[in-house]
């Protein structure tokens, strides 16, 4: 083991620290969830905000989402039950 990555220790050392102040005082662990998981769901909200907001611009201004114009496009070549597919191989 020559040597440590930097961002492995960096884990542990707060991994560390986190238990020395959770053992310390458990309120400072009740207060830490909290926060981390209040901020994953401010998060998530603006995902999802971000994403209605684009889907009414975009009917707004006529335009095709992405996914919508893929789902909608057919295959350029159909197979029949009695032609051979190809292999990728």
């Amino acid at each position: 083991m020559e040597y440590i990555n930097p961002v492995l220790l960096l884990i542990l050392i707060a991994q560390i620290c986190l238990g020395i102040c959770a053992w310390q005082s458990p309120r400072f662990l009740r207060r830490i969830a909290v926060h981390l998981l209040t901020r994953a769901d401010v998060l998530d909200v603006a995902r999802r905000e971000s994403a209605r907001s684009m889907k009414v611009w975009m009917n707004e201004l006529g335009l095709e989402d992405l996914n919508s114009r893929v789902a909608k496009s057919s295959p350029n070549h159909q197979f029949y039950k009695d032609e051979v597919k190809p292999s990728l191989s």
